[in-house]
């Protein structure tokens, strides 16, 4: 790196502003700045990021941006650079370091840094970025993200953010990997009056500034993902209640409605929102973030789980669910991806599998078995099985996030918890999440942890004594489902498992089989399971769905399907 050519930040600000202003078309999204949690870099991995403090404005008639962002790194190994990314569409018009310039390089949306003199492990470094721009607009948030601008059904302008397959860098230099989080998270929000600018964390302050416009000061003291970390603006009501955790402690509530929709929000506070925290409290352990706020902030998109300020734009509309799933699903990842945060994309479904079987799970706690086989056959009905769910080698988030991650990650834990009995799947989903069993004596701050696939394998296989290796080998990392082969006489039944990767006894998965209305659950001995029955015996192989295989009712990935 010593043989960089680095360019002064004057002139690079000028050649960034002479290529936009050339262009006649918006600038495409820069793929290493559209794509969240790419390998770090030989320079990026000696560094760990403890704070970010940005002070944004937004103005809304222009679709702009005005920045300025500090970054505090400590040291990890000798190094003279330290990087950040920033969308390539912005212009960077200083960066500093107590007041001094630095000469940087930008190549599209990485930013190398020269401190100027190489720093040792333990030493601090705290840059100074200064941008402005016109930000990158999702053409599909929250799926293809990026910064939205709306309306209001009155006109008044309606903002917001979402960035997870993209990442942070999309709106503010950062480091853009979730494997760093900062430890706190300063961001205040200038904004014109009359609007409302909501973030992570806790409200400071609401200063009123020259030129008609106020500043939303937010402080998140606790480590969060970059991606996480989200801008809302609108014409917003703040309403506060709090509840009691299970652990005893007052946890402050904050929906931030659009004002025509505070009667509705606080109703759904009431009538949801309450009796959801208490089931995911009760099966797992007390929010995550208590010592913050359960915040949510209505959205003009459908929604996304941004710590301790929820996206949501589902119009308060009550589903055939009987309760609100998107409300669900995104509190589901407080635990789910906030408090536990894969070690890398491959491990996604650790968030979104979870994440989704918290609702099925949940219809069971609220309304009984019906609602939970509904559920679950619905998302049945829907997987593709083209892919692994846990992928191997480097992969982008576009790979990471497909929808099996979901609904087969959730069929996955269906079986398992069939499997290995009521207590031992939650307890192994409570030490996933917290590292502890008993979860209801945990205090604030409750720290967050990284976890990957084998370690769930290894939780799984401690508590029940037993090696489960197999099950997660079929279910996660091949991509055909399981196929229960049957064979009838009069007097006999056969079933043996075929499996792309495991052979004959190599998956011995028991099945429930039912005959004259009786069920009784069957083990395979040296590959198979021998019934014996009479002529005319009416028989169901695993009448309740409890073991997740192929079956007629989908079709199998075709050679197109698996190319997408």
């Amino acid at each position: 790196m010593q043989g960089i050519n680095l360019i002064k930040s004057t002139a690079a600000a000028v050649i960034s502003a002479i290529l936009v202003g050339c262009s006649t078309n918006p600038l495409p999204l820069d793929p290493v700045i559209g794509d969240t949690g790419q390998a770090l870099s030989e320079i990026a991995i000696k560094t760990d990021v403890t704070h970010y403090d940005l002070a944004l404005e937004v103005i809304p008639n222009k679709k702009r941006l005005k920045g300025l962002s500090k970054t505090d790194f400590t040291i990890l190994a000798p190094t003279q650079f330290v990087e950040l990314k920033l969308d390539s569409r912005f212009t960077i018009t200083a960066i500093t370091s107590q007041d001094k310039p630095l000469n940087f390089k930008r190549n599209q949306g990485v930013i190398t840094i020269d401190l100027g003199e190489q720093k040792a492990p333990g030493s601090v470094a705290t840059v100074s970025v200064a941008y402005e721009g016109q930000p990158h607009i999702a053409k599909n948030a929250p799926w293809d993200g990026g910064f939205v601008f709306s309306q209001t059904e009155s006109g008044e302008p309606w903002i917001a953010t979402a960035v997870q397959g993209e990442g942070c860098d999309l709106f503010w230099p950062c480091k853009d990997h979730f494997a760093d989080k900062a430890d706190s998270m300063r961001i205040r929000l200038t904004v014109p009056n009359g609007l409302s600018a909501v973030s992570n964390g806790v409200l400071q302050t609401i200063t009123q500034l020259s030129d008609n416009k106020q500043q939303f000061d937010w402080l998140l003291s606790v480590p969060a993902s970059d991606y996480n970390i989200a801008i809302n603006i609108g014409p917003y009501t703040r309403i506060q209640t709090e509840y009691t955790s299970v652990n005893g402690v007052t946890v402050p509530i904050e929906f931030w409605s659009l004002t025509q929709n505070e009667q509705k929000a606080r109703e759904l506070i009431d009538n949801d929102l309450r009796q959801q925290v208490t089931f995911f409290e009760k099966m797992l352990g007390p929010y995550p973030w208590g010592g913050e706020k359960l915040g949510f902030v209505e959205t003009p998109h459908l929604g996304m789980e941004h710590q301790t300020v929820n996206a949501y734009g589902k119009k308060y509309v009550r589903d055939p669910n009987g309760y609100d799933w998107l409300l669900q699903h995104e509190l589901a990842h407080e635990w789910f991806g906030n408090l536990m945060t894969h070690e890398k994309l491959n491990d996604a479904w650790l968030h979104e599998g979870f994440g989704f079987y918290m609702q099925p799970s949940y219809s069971l706690y609220k309304f009984g078995d019906a609602a939970y086989n509904h559920s679950m056959y619905k998302a049945y009905l829907g997987l593709k099985n083209c892919a692994p769910v846990v992928l191997e080698g480097q992969i982008t988030s576009d790979q990471a996030f497909n929808s099996d991650i979901y609904g087969k990650g959730g069929w996955t834990l269906h079986t398992l918890r069939w499997l290995v009995g009521e207590d031992v799947f939650w307890q192994a989903t409570r030490e996933l999440l917290y590292g502890v069993n008993n979860t209801a004596s945990l205090t604030y701050p409750i720290a967050p942890r990284y976890r990957n696939t084998d370690e769930f394998i290894s939780i799984v296989n401690r508590l029940t004594g037993k090696d489960y290796q197999w099950f997660f080998d079929v279910y996660l990392k091949q991509a055909e489902l399981p196929e229960l082969e049957v064979t009838q006489t009069p007097h006999n039944i056969t079933l043996s498992w075929n499996t792309a990767s495991l052979k004959g006894n190599k998956f011995p998965m028991p099945i429930p089989v039912e005959i004259n209305g009786e069920s009784n659950t069957y083990y395979p001995k040296e590959g198979r399971i021998n019934i014996a029955i009479q002529q005319g015996d009416h028989v169901v192989i695993d009448p309740q769905m409890k073991v997740l295989r192929y079956l007629p009712i989908i079709d199998k990935c075709s050679n197109e399907e698996s190319k997408l």
